[in-house]
């Protein structure tokens, strides 16, 4: 899976960045080498994988976005893309009303720590 930032404000243009867990755990940048960030926790694995497989996406997208994406005032945007069973799976904040509270998102947010910090549910 991938979660990747977009937007707010950097000294060179926008921010932004791409973190990738792999299916044994391993926590990378997909910028260039150097990039490991780290492991997921066997559990946290565990309980992330469970998660991916028995979410309903398009339930996760029946909700669309009507606020303004963060991205309009210096904010970031978050895209997050999931290797479910049959397909890839993409959930973005500025396309669907993301609620963090659900499964999935608590998942990612354990896997990930504070690597990547998903906004509080």
């Amino acid at each position: 899976m991938t979660v990747q930032t977009r937007g707010g404000l950097c000294v060179g243009g926008p921010c932004g960045t791409t973190i990738v867990i792999e299916s044994d755990g391993r926590i990378h940048e997909a910028a260039k080498p150097p990039n490991d960030l780290g492991t997921v926790p066997p559990a946290a694995l565990a309980a992330l994988s469970a998660a991916i497989r028995t979410t309903d996406f398009s339930a996760l997208r029946s909700h669309p976005f009507t606020g303004e994406c963060p991205t309009a005032f210096d904010g970031q945007a978050i895209v997050l893309e999931f290797g479910a069973p049959g397909s890839l799976q993409r959930i973005a904040t500025c396309e669907g009303d993301v609620d963090f509270g659900l499964p999935l998102f608590v998942a990612v947010a354990t896997a990930l720590g504070p690597l990547v910090p998903l906004p509080a549910p």
